[in-house]
C-alpha cells in the first residue's frame, strides 16, 4: 500500500486563502482520480469556502 502525502499551507493572517486553496487542490486531484478526505473545515461562515466543501 502506497503512503499518504501530507501538505501544509502557510498563511501569515487569516483569511488569506489556505483553506480555499487547499480545497481548490482537492477538487483538481478528484478531476484527476486521486482520492482525497478531508476531516475538517473551519469554513468561518465564508459563502465561497462553504461551497467548496460540496463533492469533498
Amino acid at each position: 500500500m502506497a503512503r499518504g502525502k501530507l501538505r501544509i499551507y502557510l498563511g501569515s493572517a487569516p483569511g488569506v486563502g489556505k483553506t480555499y486553496a487547499m480545497l481548490s487542490e482537492a477538487h483538481r486531484r478528484i478531476e484527476r482520480g486521486t482520492d482525497c478526505v478531508v476531516a475538517f473545515v473551519e469554513h468561518h461562515h465564508r459563502p465561497r469556502t462553504e461551497v467548496m466543501l460540496h463533492g469533498l
